[in-house]
């Protein structure tokens, strides 16, 4: 943090540039969609219109990634190379960033209070649509279930489903547990992948 960067873009005839810093840095993190960025990078660059798309480089004229305020509302986020790399040979192989699809609609729902002190979790996604045909269909996932965990990892909200849909999941067989009628039920999916027409 605390690093010195330039943003440059070009909102109309003419190269803009914006000086800053960088304010907030972190691991990897997922974006509210679910989509993958391989470092957390936030500068405190002016958000004027033509900021994103812009480069951000450092003092020394190196590229930091392209700058953003697309993915966090009013936040100066920098995607890095790695991210930009995956994403260009993702378009260049499959002329799309391919995600894994289960075929279901969900909603966040609170648990009982018994319940949530049984399964330890607050809330879980109650199914609202399950495609015909989809990995969740075959699977034997009903309208009306609560999907509790996905392979191990919890789900409070549509968010953390979407975290796993990623790119590394289509093919893979993987757990789902739920509660049906007031009983936890594991079964087994093999992730799809969405149809590009359908994103």
């Amino acid at each position: 943090m605390g690093r010195l960067v330039m943003g440059l873009s070009r909102p109309d005839r003419g190269v803009r540039a914006g000086l800053g810093i960088v304010s907030a840095a972190g691991d990897a993190w997922r974006t509210p969609a679910g989509g993958r960025i391989d470092r957390y990078v936030e500068t405190d660059l002016a958000l004027h219109p033509g900021f994103s798309g812009g480069l951000v480089v450092d003092a020394s004229g190196a590229a930091l990634g392209l700058k953003t305020a697309g993915l966090l509302r009013g936040v100066a986020v920098a995607i890095p190379a790695p991210t930009l790399r995956r994403v260009a040979e993702a378009l260049a192989a499959h002329g799309h960033v391919r995600r894994g699809f289960l075929g279901v609609g969900t909603m966040p729902v609170r648990l009982g209070p018994d319940q949530e002190k049984a399964l330890g979790q607050p809330a879980a996604l109650l199914v609202t649509s399950v495609q015909p045909d989809t990995a969740a269909a075959r699977a034997g996932v009903l309208l009306g279930d609560a999907l509790l965990a996905f392979d191990g990892h919890v789900l409070n909200r549509p968010g953390d489903l979407f975290a796993r849909l990623d790119e590394e999941a289509i093919g893979r067989s993987v757990t789902l547990r739920l509660l049906r009628a007031g009983q936890v039920k594991d079964l087994t999916a093999q992730v799809g992948t969405r149809d590009a027409r359908t994103a």
